[in-house]
C-alpha cells in the first residue's frame, strides 16, 4: 500500500470541505430558487383568486343585466298590449264619429226643412193684416163667405205644412 502523506490528507480534506461548501452553496441556491418559486406560486394563486373574484363579479353583473332585460321585455309586452287596446278604442271612437257625422247630416236636412216651413209660415203671417183689412172692407155676405172659406183653406194648408 502506498503511504499517504499529510499533505495528501490536507488536500483531500480541502477537497472534501470545498465539495461540501459547493454542495451547501448549491443547496442554498436551490432553497433560494424554491423560495422564489413559492413566492411566484403564491403570487399566481393570489392572481387566480383576484380573477375568480372578478369573474364572480362579472357573473353577478350578467345576472343583473339578464334580470333587467327580462323586466324590459315584460314592459315592452305591456306597452304592446296597451297600444293594442288604444287601437281598439280609436276604432270605436272612429265608428262613433262616423255615426255622429251621419246624425249631423240628418239634423242639417231637418233644419233645412224647418227653415222652408218657417219661411212659408212667415209669408202666411205677413198676409194676415191684408186679410183682416179685406174682411173689414167686405160689404156683403158673399164676400164674407169667400173670406171664411179662404181663411179655412189657408188654415188647413198651414196646418198640413206644420204637421209634416
Amino acid at each position: 500500500m502506498t503511504a499517504f502523506t499529510e499533505n495528501d490528507l490536507k488536500r483531500l480534506e480541502n477537497l472534501i470541505i470545498n465539495g461540501q461548501k459547493a454542495i451547501e452553496t448549491r443547496l442554498t441556491s436551490l432553497e433560494s430558487g424554491q423560495k422564489a418559486i413559492e413566492t411566484r406560486l403564491t403570487s399566481l394563486e393570489n392572481g387566480q383568486k383576484a380573477i375568480e373574484t372578478r369573474l364572480t363579479s362579472l357573473e353577478n353583473g350578467q345576472k343583473a343585466i339578464e334580470t333587467r332585460l327580462t323586466s324590459l321585455e315584460n314592459g315592452q309586452k305591456a306597452i304592446e298590449n296597451s297600444i293594442g287596446e288604444i287601437k281598439r278604442e280609436i276604432q270605436v271612437l272612429e265608428i262613433g264619429q262616423t255615426e255622429i257625422k251621419g246624425e249631423i247630416r240628418t239634423l242639417d236636412a231637418k233644419i233645412t226643412g224647418l227653415n222652408a216651413r218657417v219661411q212659408l209660415i212667415e209669408a202666411s203671417v205677413g198676409k194676415i193684416p191684408d186679410l183682416a183689412e179685406k174682411i173689414g172692407e167686405v160689404k156683403n155676405w158673399k164676400q164674407i163667405g169667400i173670406s171664411i172659406v179662404t181663411a179655412f183653406v189657408g188654415g188647413v194648408i198651414g196646418w198640413l205644412i206644420r204637421g209634416k
